[in-house]
């Protein structure tokens, strides 16, 4: 006989699974959107507030205040901008004006997730979530002025996270979960033969995928009866990526060199730790006020190095120099007393990239600033629709960027500054069960 969790966790999968999103909107390449409910609040009190299942992501500790059985399945819909304006960028023979010198790499996406909390008792529980920690999507025309560098970028993340929640004492639970963890990319970009000649570009498409294993856990206490403190923990999870370097559109001189010959590739990120302390309080009968500070381990991926199994192509090497950061948010909570409950937050979230040398077109990194606003509505006794609304402001972005010249193909310079933002639109049912 399939139990409710089971059975929860089939659908799970099955509803996610044509909607695997391709979007960063947190700092480098992280999804910050793992609850509708949350951005309302822009994820303050993430790890202390655990309002809905979806504490299972921010603190799994939290499942002890989830009373009986509930499910909470939601969807994203992110409007993103990435326009890129030239500023003297240079084709490996020099020259400034070779290609479409302006470009919008952001591209519209949807991001799921899916949670289930399911009780044994008042001080034991079992969860589930599906979600995507991970996302990438950034298309440029196939002749904008930095082909060289990125025409079409996508990482694509499936984290499963099975988790335990005990109550230790009536003020302090503690949660432990385990994350299964799906990543795939692909990376392509034109080839730079311009300084051999006036030959045709060339084309690198470059697609490997992994599974691999994390960890991750909380605790939360309470310091009062209308306050709340959660620190929570998720460890890097090291990926070892196989896949495949197709070269296409190589010219007939230089099809003879076998190094542009296809072949295997290993390429081993390791997807950042990060460590969470929020604080929740009821101010009174009906304004409740939060705070978040969030540090993720971006300086474990300092460089992205792709191995070639063709002894004749030496491995590359993209050197991002990414910093740990920090993400910090206030927000506040208004609970009327009709169905209705309102939410709203700011969110300061520090980019990863340390400077225009070492930004990617891919993932043209900066700071961003989140203003949110969410509202709730009961439509039954177990049954509640969470929405929530951000836009997030970014700073102009300048990349001054030039990777290493190999012997194929020389060293193009991208040059310019970005102008870019989102709009985040966000829904979810909770259902008591």
């Amino acid at each position: 006989m399939k139990t409710p969790l089971f059975k929860s966790l089939t659908l799970s999968v099955t509803l996610i699974l044509p909607f695997i999103p391709f979007l960063s909107h947190s700092a480098a390449f992280a999804i910050a959107e793992q609850s509708a409910l949350g951005i309302g609040n822009a994820f303050a009190g993430g790890a202390a507030s655990a309002e809905d299942a979806s504490t299972i992501w921010f603190n799994p500790a939290g499942m002890t205040r989830i009373k009986g059985n509930q499910m909470v399945l939601g969807m994203h819909l992110i409007a993103p901008s990435f326009y890129f304006e030239d500023r003297g960028s240079t084709n490996a023979a020099g020259a400034t004006s070779f290609a479409d010198g302006s470009e919008d790499g952001g591209r519209f996406a949807f991001v799921p997730n899916f949670y289930y909390v399911h009780s044994l008792n008042d001080d034991l529980k079992l969860g589930v979530g599906v979600n995507a920690p991970f996302g990438l999507a950034t298309k440029y025309s196939d002749d904008w002025i930095g082909k060289y560098q990125a025409v079409e970028s996508e990482i694509v993340t499936i984290n499963l996270n099975p988790s335990i929640a005990w109550k230790a004492t009536p003020d302090l639970s503690l949660g432990f979960g385990i994350s299964i963890q799906y990543i795939e990319a692909t990376l392509n970009n034109n080839v730079d033969f311009s300084a051999l000649g006036p030959v045709s570009d060339g084309f690198s498409h470059l697609e490997a995928d992994d599974i691999s294993y994390g960890f991750n856990l909380g605790a939360l206490y309470n310091v009062s009866n209308d306050t709340r403190i959660g620190i929570s923990y998720r460890s890097e999870i090291k990926h070892d990526f196989k896949g495949d370097a197709d070269f296409r559109n190589i010219t007939p001189a230089l099809s003879l060199n076998l190094v542009l010959a296809d072949t295997h590739i290993d390429v081993q990120p390791d997807m950042p730790a990060s460590a969470s302390l929020s604080i929740h309080h009821q101010w009174n009968d009906n304004v409740a006020v939060m705070a978040d500070a969030t540090w993720v381990g971006w300086s474990s991926v300092p460089e992205l190095i792709i191995m070639f199994d063709n002894p004749l192509k030496a491995d590359s090497a993209e050197n991002l120099q990414l910093k740990d950061n920090l993400r910090l948010s206030i927000g506040a909570t208004y609970t009327t007393d009709s169905s209705w409950t309102y939410r709203t937050g700011f969110a300061y979230d520090e980019g990863a990239a340390r400077n225009a040398s070492s930004r990617s077109a891919r993932f043209p990194d900066n700071d961003r600033y989140w203003l949110t606003f969410g509202a709730s509505y009961q439509l039954a006794d177990n049954l509640s629709l969470d929405a929530g609304y951000a836009h997030i402001f970014v700073p102009d972005t300048k990349i001054d960027r030039t990777p290493e010249a190999t012997a194929l193909s020389g060293a193009s310079a991208l040059r310019g500054n970005y102008e870019s933002d989102a709009d985040i639109l966000s829904a979810q049912i909770r259902w008591d069960m």
